[in-house]
């Protein structure tokens, strides 16, 4: 049955001042840059039938690096649709100004982030809705039923993603850590998906582990 292979791009500025990144296009920093070389060394021998990420330049970037010299030989394919969860208003702060800025509206969010959005963001179920199109585009262009798919991602919309997999509620994303450059892989059957490997970074060297 398909493999997923899902990785979580690599550190930016954002990840490091702990700021909500969301869907600001912000480049890899110097220490991101570094673990997708890392993730490059650990995936060179394994065979994917098609790479995709997010359209946003830290995915991009991230698959561009893992596919230097690799012998699948072609760039990663953008999907605008699984690109991070859209924090809207709450992007570019960090948690303290968020809770300052918006008291009553980060309130209101964290208490059932499924069906409230921040102001100008999505909520989960609207995540989810875009994850199934996205991922039926990669279904449609990779229908091979023994196909392994590496999708090069972000950390709030891998955790979605494994909750809706995995049958759990989706307010219960946060109990996922999706660090920088980790690897996760994910078989599918028809019955459900097994979760094989979780948040792996033993490829990353210190230090550069974030």
């Amino acid at each position: 049955m398909p493999r997923l292979i899902l990785v979580r791009h690599g550190l930016t500025d954002y990840n490091a001042q702990h700021r909500y990144q969301g869907q600001i296009d912000i480049p890899l920093n110097e220490t991101g840059l570094a673990q997708a070389h890392f993730l490059n060394k650990r995936l060179a021998n394994t065979h994917f039938d098609a790479v995709y990420s997010s359209d946003l330049q830290r995915a991009i970037k991230t698959a561009q690096i893992v596919l230097e010299g690799h012998p699948y030989g072609q760039d990663p394919r953008p999907i605008p649709l699984l690109r991070e969860i859209s924090g809207g208003d709450f992007e570019g702060l960090t948690w303290s100004e968020i809770t300052e800025t918006f008291a009553e509206e980060s309130a209101e969010w964290q208490a059932d982030r499924a069906n409230v959005a921040p102001p100008g963001g999505e909520n989960l179920l609207e995540v989810v809705s875009r994850i199934d199109r996205g991922m039926a585009q990669v279904v449609e262009e990779v229908p091979s039923q023994d196909a392994t798919i590496l999708l090069v991602l972000h950390g709030g919309i891998i955790s979605v993603m494994l909750c809706h997999l995995m049958g759990m509620d989706l307010d219960r994303l946060w109990q996922w850590r999706v660090d920088t450059c980790s690897v996760s892989i994910v078989d599918l059957y028809p019955k459900g998906a097994i979760l094989s490997l979780f948040n792996d970074v033993a490829h990353i060297e210190e230090p550069f582990t974030q």
